[in-house]
């Protein structure tokens, strides 16, 4: 092999070897302080259980002066972060429970994945969860949930995953799910829903479950 054929051979190795790092080295783990102060006023407002769990949930501490310091919660129980921001919360089998009422929809416009699943949560699900334009998978499984499913889930266009399976849901399954073309799974049984299904699911053609 001559000079030249090595050197393309070593460039072609480095391009390659930069290539696969950008994928396997972690992104910077900080995230907005907004991020977090948001979801510190959630954990405030659920039930007294979910404490233990959620305990590494704490408010910005304050430095010898009194202000307040900047605080990261990417290194909380159930957060994932990229980029500067949250991207994932995963409170499974968490012992939370409580309300959506007070969770920070309009403060995680990054989150992609959500699972909230096998808990104590009730109430409704509050239409503001359509503000989560980047999510890809929700899963509010086996909780206490009543009320309808809001037609704003239709606004999720990125949305791959659904489960609302063993909630108290009622009503009929809103055809605004039938915009949502990324979709390969939804679950829902298990609820008090009535009614036909929507001639829009017939648009997801990606649709496997």
């Amino acid at each position: 092999m001559d000079s030249s054929q090595e050197f393309k051979t070593v460039m072609s190795l480095v391009a390659a070897l930069a290539l696969f790092t950008s994928f396997v080295i972690p992104l910077p783990a900080h995230a907005s302080p907004a991020e977090a102060q948001a979801l510190v006023k959630w954990k405030s407002s659920l039930g007294h259980h979910s404490v233990s769990s959620l305990s590494s949930w704490t408010p910005s501490p304050r430095n010898a002066t009194g202000s307040k310091l900047t605080i990261s919660p990417c290194t909380w129980y159930g957060i994932s972060c990229r980029a500067g921001s949250v991207i994932g919360i995963n409170l499974t089998n968490a012992n939370v429970e409580g309300t959506l009422d007070e969770f920070p929809f309009s403060s995680l416009s990054n989150l992609m994945f959500m699972d909230l699943g096998i808990n104590s949560l009730f109430g409704h699900i509050p239409p503001q969860i359509g503000l989560l334009s980047n999510l890809t998978y929700l899963d509010l499984s086996v909780n206490r949930f009543s009320g309808k499913i809001p037609p704003k889930i239709g606004r999720l266009n990125k949305l791959e995953v659904l489960h609302l399976v063993s909630n108290d849901l009622n009503g009929s399954i809103p055809q605004e799910i039938g915009q949502l073309h990324l979709f390969n799974e939804l679950a829902l049984y298990c609820n008090q829903l009535h009614g036909s299904i929507p001639s829009s699911l017939g648009n997801l053609s990606k649709l496997a479950y």
